[in-house]
């Protein structure tokens, strides 16, 4: 019976023992976890609304996280949107952006001939359409008569016009001193020059600029680039415009288009053996002229196949990414790709020139005073002088001048003689193109004893227009030993007259002048709104795909349940779109001064539209916000109401469970201790 009373104590201590650390550790658990129980089933009819408020504050937590990750996205498109907008109504502005370019400045003409040709700019009566070097050139005329030149006006951009003019001509022409300009972005331009000089070969040069565009020009391409910037916006690991092509850079150059670059053949065939070059992409191609060419155009493209236009395009190592075609003695390559870029550029290296001169008479008389005349006049004798053309070549251009001025001695009887000068009478030659044509089928016929040099063919022509003339008081020949010399003797006895001659050496001076057009400065039309899944001209993928549907997709977000807020704009939205297209007519206004007026109207007109769109687009955005700080709110509303409540079926009192645990760990330390005690009691210490 001892044993079994012994045992059953024992049993019922650790019971109470072990109920005790229960205890305490129920407490602990509820102090450290700030709930009754994590266990659902310790409470009972309340265990379903418990899973339902727990399962409501996830569900409102997790939109709420969510809509704080998107609002700094949808923050980002109310700012650019806004700015966006701004920019349409600031380039639709005359305030901002003036309605006209302004006056144009034209430079000083620069005349590089050496006097063969002078000429200035009518102001009054021209009218300029592009900011351009302009070139003037003169040669002799190919259809004209002797005396007119075929005068050329060129841009460089791919406009010119070509007059013929006779300042000899009686009457005067009327209007040969007008050009107007006929292709490029220079077209219809009006070019009113004051020809001072016209005899022979040359070339002149001036610079037509708009100072007042200047400003206008940085504003559109301030904000061009500022647009492509704001559109290629990155926000964390996507690009705001994309649509759901997150890691696709959505616009490149929004203003790009095919790279123009035009090389204007300027002058005459010249020397055999003169040398044409172009440089395509680094790549050198010539052509060197034979004398047998038609005309200068066939440097460029001939039926040989051997110009330098020709050569290009049979290139294939590999072919070059640009199409060349030839008009009008201009070559105008296109890339084949809007990011195409290449370089052209071109030089003319002449063979040499010829320097004509003339040289004393080798008999004359008196070298210092009269160098041609090698017989004087007398009672019984007329009067001889000699003019000797030196070399036996000369250029294309070369002008070679004589004037002779007769002087006649009228002998009265016993007074001295009285001498009657007339004014003397000039007499031109220019060498022109078709001489060499002509010089080459006459000498065909000749033998080669009879052939003749170019000098010797200007001397003919000489000798000609001064026995053409019936008012001559000299007859003109060659002299039989020496093709160059010509001989002119007094149609009478006892007549003076004065010789004099020179040669203006100006020359064939051929040019191939390069530029490049300016962006757009030859659009005339532009691209209409695309619809998906269509690209805009300005997407990346433009070249590559013309159709994308994800570049048209707009985020949006489910901000709580059957709610979803579209709250993205695509790069092409048919607003931005029409932001883009007024930029690129306001960047072809500012390249074509002459086109200014319409082209602005035309882009403001469209700026307008695209304004009043963006501000519908920013107003979406807008309230897509709003709906998600409304849904915010109703989510950190929930949250709370949700937490209030669960509290209220979980939470503890901290005090009073403090209380409790204290005391429950008290009982248990007394009852370890007195448990303790009962262990070591015997017979013999209860006795003691």
């Amino acid at each position: 019976m001892t044993r079994i009373s012994a045992y059953g104590s024992y049993i019922n201590t650790i019971r109470t023992l072990t109920g005790g650390q229960s205890t305490i550790d129920d407490l602990s658990a509820q102090l450290n976890t700030g709930k009754k129980s994590t266990d659902v089933s310790f409470y009972g009819t309340q265990s379903q609304r418990l899973l339902d408020l727990k399962s409501e504050l996830v569900r409102r937590q997790s939109y709420s996280q969510t809509i704080d990750q998107t609002m700094t996205r949808v923050k980002s498109y109310d700012k650019l949107m806004e700015r966006m907008a701004d920019m349409a109504t600031e380039l639709a502005s005359t305030t901002r952006l003036p309605q006209g370019p302004g006056a144009p400045r034209v430079s000083t003409v620069v005349n590089q001939s050496s006097g063969a040709m002078k000429v200035a700019v009518d102001l009054t009566n021209s009218s300029f359409k592009a900011e351009a070097t302009y070139t003037v050139t003169s040669t002799p005329s190919r259809n004209g008569p002797v005396g007119s030149f075929d005068v050329t006006v060129t841009d460089g951009l791919g406009g010119r016009a070509t007059n013929t003019i006779n300042l000899k001509q009686i009457p005067p022409q009327v209007d040969s001193d007008r050009f107007i300009i006929s292709g490029g972005p220079g077209d219809g331009a009006v070019i009113k020059l004051n020809v001072e000089s016209l005899e022979g070969s040359g070339i002149s040069s001036f610079d037509v600029t708009w100072p007042e565009l200047a400003s206008t020009r940085e504003v559109v391409r301030g904000m061009t680039v500022e647009l492509e910037s704001l559109l290629n916006e990155r926000v964390g690991d996507r690009y705001l415009f994309a649509g759901s092509r997150y890691n696709t850079k959505p616009v490149d150059d929004i203003v790009a288009a095919k790279q123009i670059t035009r090389s204007t053949l300027i002058g005459e065939r010249g020397n055999v053996g003169d040398t044409y070059e172009m440089v395509l992409n680094g790549k050198r191609f010539t052509y060197t002229t034979t004398g047998n060419e038609g005309s200068l155009e066939e440097a460029l493209t001939n039926s040989s196949g051997t110009g330098l236009v020709d050569q290009m395009r049979a290139f294939s190592d590999p072919p070059f990414n640009v199409t060349l075609s030839v008009s009008n003695g201009m070559v105008t390559a296109i890339g084949n790709d809007v990011k195409e870029r290449f370089t052209l550029t071109s030089s003319v290296y002449e063979s040499g020139t010829h320097a004509n001169t003339v040289l004393p008479a080798v008999a004359a008389i008196d070298a210092d005073n009269a160098p041609f005349t090698v017989q004087e006049a007398s009672d019984s004798q007329p009067q001889i002088d000699n003019v000797k053309l030196h070399s036996a070549q000369a250029d294309i251009g070369d002008v070679f001048n004589m004037s002779v001025g007769a002087r006649t001695i009228v002998q009265n009887e016993n007074a001295p003689p009285q001498i009657i000068i007339t004014p003397p009478t000039k007499y031109s030659y220019v060498v022109g193109p078709k001489d060499f044509d002509e010089l080459k089928e006459y000498n065909a016929t000749q033998p080669a004893n009879a052939q003749l040099s170019m000098s010797g063919w200007v001397a003919q022509k000489l000798t000609g227009q001064i026995n053409a003339d019936s008012t001559s008081t000299v007859t003109a020949s060659i002299d039989p030993a020496d093709e160059t010399n010509i001989i002119l003797t007094a149609k009478n006895n006892n007549s003076q007259f004065q010789t004099t001659a020179d040669i203006n050496n100006s020359g064939n001076r051929t040019k191939l002048i390069t530029r490049e057009i300016p962006p757009l400065a030859e659009q005339d039309t532009f691209e209409g709104i695309v619809d998906p899944p269509g690209l805009p001209f300005y997407d990346t993928q433009y070249q590559t795909s013309r159709q994308v549907s994800a570049a048209y997709d707009t985020a949006q977000l489910q901000v709580d349940d059957n709610l979803t807020v579209r709250y993205g704009v695509s790069s092409n939205d048919p607003a931005i779109q029409k932001l883009v297209s007024g930029l690129r007519r306001l960047t072809a206004a500012i390249s074509r001064p002459g086109d200014y007026s319409k082209l602005m109207e035309e882009g403001r007109n469209l700026l307008t539209d695209a304004q009043n769109q963006l501000r519908g687009v920013h107003a979406r955005v807008v309230n897509a916000a709003a709906t998600m700080d409304n849904a915010q709110s109703r989510h950190q509303d929930g949250v709370a109401k949700a937490q209030n409540e669960l509290a209220g079926i979980e939470g503890i009192d901290q005090n009073e469970v403090a209380v409790r645990l204290q005391a429950a760990l008290s009982t248990q330390q007394a009852s370890y201790t007195i448990t303790g005690r009962l262990q070591s009691l015997s017979l013999i210490n209860f006795l003691a």
